[in-house]
């Protein structure tokens, strides 16, 4: 079987930039978890970007891009090689045997819920903070079906 994968980055209308962000877009550590099916062996990846790793054990491909901005389109491409008589559950899978690929990343300066810190007081020390806070943006648990 084959396999391949391309990674974009587009603006998103419903991020609210920090006023000290400067510059286009940027996606920091970004990371793509691929699970296998279970009939899989093993799987040759080629990446444009970043490193995969695959765990033939756990049958999981890890895939670290790093940055992404607009510009950048990373790739994957592989091929996987199947357990025998398998060829017939790649044409039909049972239902669990295409798991969803897990997607995080982050985006420094920016803002989803549009929730702004305007002051911040410490007591009970006897230094001086530093008043400045910073937003970002996390992925949580994101999931991409795949068919």
């Amino acid at each position: 079987g084959q396999i391949s994968l391309s990674v974009t980055a587009r603006s998103i209308s419903s991020l609210i930039y920090s006023s000290s962000r400067k510059g286009p877009l940027v996606i920091e550590d970004v990371t793509i978890i691929i699970p296998f099916p279970k009939f899989v062996r093993t799987a040759n990846l080629n990446v444009t970007a970043g490193q995969v790793v695959y765990d033939e054990a756990g049958k999981i491909a890890k895939w670290v891009i790093g940055k992404l901005d607009e510009k950048t389109r990373p790739q994957m491409n592989g091929s996987m090689i199947l357990e025998d008589g398998s060829e017939d559950a790649m044409s039909s899978p049972e239902d669990g045997e295409q798991p969803p690929l897990l997607v995080t990343w982050k985006i420094l300066l920016a803002s989803v819920s549009g929730l702004n810190v305007s002051g911040l007081s410490v007591t009970g020390e006897h230094y001086k903070p530093y008043k400045g806070v910073r937003n970002i943006t996390k992925s949580g648990m994101f999931q991409i079906r795949c068919t």
